[in-house]
């Protein structure tokens, strides 16, 4: 926020940081491009809503890539997104934009939350609280969250859940009412939290259990009793929640097999794999310092511009301890999955708002001295800024990404009826893009026993096993062909009678 008494001084920076925002949201919401995980997560959530499946037996398709989830039900993730993104469709339709209403939901419900956590952590120093859009535009310049949001993964609604939880413990011990009974149903609510970020995306979801025992240490060890007893009144909501949700059987079935088959497998090291040996361990905190090397950057330019202004604040003991705080968060967070192997870049989601506290309270100070010193060439600064952001996202909507399987499937419409499986050669069949794609477009499913099937995806390797003086070929984008089996045989004895 800019010092000032006019509505443009005052609002310019969220104008800023929302423009900011839009560049990559806005043209990512609108083109047909989106990552398979999430692809197959609406398709899940599309299929539900249609009865095809249920909330604890989802389903995806008749086949899958990967040879670890192929039962009866899709058991590779908690159900609790697809539940809940089946209920737009429900109100929607089978359309694009239910994926795409259900991430700017997402993203505005995590910027909402960022802010309230930053005016809590900031609500003793007012005049940095007011730095609400910092932490936000910290959150979103790094290269996971503007990746991830508008791409429908678990990670950014379990990131909810869990800043969600972390907010109310911290709500409780910032209040120091720990005698008044009412007040503890801040913790219930955290431990209902953790709950849902487990039904969301597993086990990785507990991290809010060390919130607590992290503010303690960093802020008052004389709190040690409370910290433990708020640390087990949220677990024993998680537990007892936990505990009432097993009792059914479905759910209990579900959650066993998940757990077996998911978590169990990637301790063992038998899924998806990121790398070998002890790097393998550590991708996550390569792909973490990938993520600031922005905010690294720009912390030295702050100070840079800093000293040449003769501005020599240090870091205030309670920004310092807010940075404490944060930094353990988001340790407590990437630490446990470091246990496993089986890491991509969006697990760090959970993490990433805490990360951006983290490097927002090291810039609010400089930055509060700098737009003090002078306010017009703050507001000037921000304007261009604006104006940049905009042209930029008015570039990129107007080169909108083509997606060349999207259009496969699109195409595919005009000769496969919907809800068919189709043969696919055998060389294609791990490519999950494929099956997301069809899936979501179509409905369809793929199968490697091609020699029954009508209709059969190839590409140019395998095109030379077909007749293709009986079977017509329907040219695709990408390289990729529609094999229609005897078809031309047929067109033929058409024409002859």
């Amino acid at each position: 926020m800019i010092p000032g008494n006019s509505t443009h001084e005052r609002y310019l920076p969220w104008i800023f940081t929302i423009s900011f925002i839009l560049i990559t949201f806005l043209p990512r919401s609108l083109d047909d491009t989106m990552f398979m995980d999430g692809l197959a997560y609406a398709s899940i959530a599309r299929n539900m809503a249609l009865g095809i499946g249920s909330f604890w037996q989802p389903f995806f398709a008749k086949s899958f890539w990967l040879p670890y989830d192929n039962g009866p039900f899709f058991f590779g993730h908690p159900p609790l997104q697809f539940g809940m993104q089946s209920i737009l469709f429900r109100v929607i339709g089978d359309s694009t934009a239910v994926e795409n209403i259900y991430n700017f939901l997402v993203l505005v419900v995590s910027i909402i939350l960022i802010v309230k956590f930053w005016q809590k952590l900031f609500e003793e120093t007012p005049d940095l609280a007011k730095y609400t859009w910092l932490p936000v535009l910290c959150w979103y310049a790094t290269v996971t969250v503007y990746y991830s949001i508008p791409n429908n993964f678990l990670d950014s609604t379990m990131s909810i859940f869990c800043l969600l939880s972390c907010y109310f413990q911290l709500r409780f011990l910032k209040s120091k009412s720990f005698g008044t009974p009412k007040k503890y149903i801040f913790p219930v609510l955290a431990g209902i939290c953790i709950v849902l970020a487990c039904l969301t995306k597993g086990p990785v979801g507990l991290y809010p259990l060390a919130f607590a025992m992290i503010y303690v240490v960093v802020y008052d060890h004389a709190m040690f009793g409370i910290g433990v007893k708020i640390t087990a009144l949220v677990f024993g909501t998680f537990a007892v929640t936990m505990g009432l949700i097993l009792l059914y059987q479905p759910a209990f079935v579900f959650l066993k097999t998940y757990f077996n088959g998911q978590v169990v497998q990637a301790l063992l090291q038998k899924r998806e794999k990121a790398g070998e040996g002890l790097a393998g361990h550590f991708y996550l905190v390569k792909e973490l310092l990938r993520n600031v090397y922005p905010h690294l950057a720009m912390l030295v330019g702050i100070y840079l511009i800093s000293s040449s202004h003769n501005i020599k604040t240090a870091l205030g003991k309670k920004t310092i301890r807010i940075c404490q705080l944060t930094l353990l968060v988001a340790g407590s967070a990437i630490v446990p999955m470091l246990v496993s192997i089986k890491q991509y870049p969006h697990y760090l989601l959970p993490s990433l708002p805490f990360v951006a506290i983290f490097f927002a309270a090291l810039f609010v100070e400089k930055v509060h001295a700098l737009t003090l010193l002078n306010t017009k060439m703050a507001v000037a600064g921000f304007s261009i800024a604006v104006v940049c952001c905009w042209t930029f996202t008015i570039i990129k909507l107007r080169n909108m990404e083509h997606n060349e399987m999207a259009a496969n499937a699109k195409e595919i419409k005009h000769y496969v009826a919907r809800a068919s499986t189709i043969g696919i050669c055998q060389n294609l069949y791990h490519e999950a893009d494929i099956h997301t794609y069809l899936q979501r477009y179509h409905f369809l499913s793929l199968t490697t026993k091609t020699e029954n099937a009508k209709y059969v995806l190839a590409d140019a390797n395998c095109l030379p096993s077909f007749d293709l003086k009986k079977d017509k070929v329907v040219p695709l984008e990408d390289h990729y062909f529609l094999v229609i089996r005897n078809q031309k045989a047929r067109d033929q004895h058409a024409v002859y009678h």
